[in-house]
């Protein structure tokens, strides 16, 4: 069977608010009937064990299909709540069948969007068929860019920078104008050196610091979560969230020790922590949920089992130099991590390390992706692991 692979990538708007995920399918250059037949297999199985919808959450689902599969029957099934968005290539001026799918599925709801703008005849025809034009700063420059943004803008269609991998970045392509920003570059912040930690942030780094202290025990971490009447009301509420698989409800943090463990319940007060910081994006912590997800459905995927909580700790930490604007290596000198964590988020050495590197690949939409493995497993089984990281991240934050 041809292997073939989903990516998933945010598409942030203008306040860095999640617009969309898109969700792109690898299935080699030029596809063929194996390779076809494999994706609409793959689309099966994730609509059976995950769910497309679980993917993207409330959030718009941005679809990259083989132009194949971009047919009313064809189609991932989601909910009919939020927009769906086909994303087309810029040279079917003359697929007949093609552009006679996409006007039924215009008729019914369905939006478009015209990937890799280049503002040649062919592009401006499909253009005027598009809600959404996707342009690659890379290949354009500031004057090229400005004038695209006019003239499409002037026809009410909103414009997605892709490929946007800094912050830095995101703040130029914003003044240029642009709608809407594809990438993750909310996880590589402006940093400035030599500058140091608010009040407030050092003061946040500390009880992270404590909290993950491996010393500190189930007395010492209530003592931690007591001192703060809004995060104690926070934790319960979350770990009453079918996500937590509490089988009670809880009413105080003796019954969460009780039902959830001490590792568990640092997993809570971790993520409570980083999302009462200001100024950070959402999708930054839902970045960091899925990141530790997939970290520790790897370990669990291999022989690495026994250290699935020090993978998942690596994920979950491994954003911690964004939300700080900090380099990540000043931030874990400051926690007491073990040699091998500090080395996997800070050098990517050692299986944690390696984990990390396969996941920055896969968020990257390396179009290397099918020759990727890890310690035995394949793309496939790598990718399904990447679906149900995501979907978890998303059902962890939804209540």
């Amino acid at each position: 069977m041809s292997e073939v692979f989903i990516g998933r990538q945010p598409i942030l708007d203008r306040e860095m608010n999640v617009f969309a995920y898109e969700l792109q399918f690898y299935h080699g250059i030029n596809p063929n009937n194996k390779s076809l037949e494999a994706t609409e297999e793959l689309i099966k199985d994730i609509e059976e064990k995950i769910g497309f919808q679980s993917i993207v959450g409330d959030h718009n689902a941005m679809l990259h299909l083989p132009k194949e599969l971009i047919k009313k029957s064809a189609l991932p099934q989601f909910d009919t709540t939020h927009q769906l968005v086909l994303e087309i290539p810029n040279n079917i001026t003359r697929d007949i069948e093609l552009l006679r799918n996409l006007k039924e599925l215009k008729a019914e709801g369905v939006s478009i969007a015209l990937d890799d703008f280049m503002d040649d005849e062919s592009s401006v025809r499909l253009a005027g068929i598009s809600d959404y034009v996707k342009i690659d700063p890379e290949s354009h420059n500031e004057i090229q860019m400005k004038k695209m943004l006019a003239e499409l803008q002037q026809k009410n269609i909103k414009v997605i920078a892709e490929k946007v991998e800094t912050e830095e970045m995101f703040f130029y392509l914003k003044k240029l104008g642009f709608d809407y920003f594809q990438g993750y570059f909310f996880t590589n912040p402006i940093i400035i050196n030599g500058q140091k930690l608010s009040g407030n942030k050092l003061t946040l780094l500390q009880l992270l610091s404590k909290v993950n202290d491996p010393s500190t025990d189930f007395e010492e971490l209530s003592k931690i979560i007591a001192q703060d009447v809004a995060l104690s009301h926070k934790l319960l509420v979350a770990i009453n969230n079918p996500a937590a698989m509490i089988p009670i409800r809880v009413e105080n943090i003796s019954d969460a020790l009780k039902y959830m463990g001490i590792k568990r319940l640092k997993f809570w007060v971790n993520m409570l922590m980083l999302s009462s910081m200001k100024d950070i994006p959402q999708e930054l912590l839902t970045t960091s949920l899925m990141r530790a997800k997939f970290c520790e459905l790897l370990a669990e995927s291999t022989g690495h089992s026994a250290d699935k909580d020090s993978f998942f700790l690596v994920g979950l930490f491994s954003n911690l130099g964004a939300f700080f604007k900090t380099p990540i290596a000043e931030v874990v000198a400051e926690m007491p991590l073990a040699e091998e964590l500090v080395n996997a988020l800070v050098e990517k050495e050692g299986p944690m390390g390696d984990a990390l590197k396969v996941l920055i690949s896969i968020e990257q939409f390396n179009h290397t992706l099918t020759s990727l493995r890890y310690d035995g497993l394949n793309i496939r089984q790598i990718g399904s692991s990447f679906m149900a990281a995501n979907a978890w991240a998303q059902q962890v934050l939804k209540g």
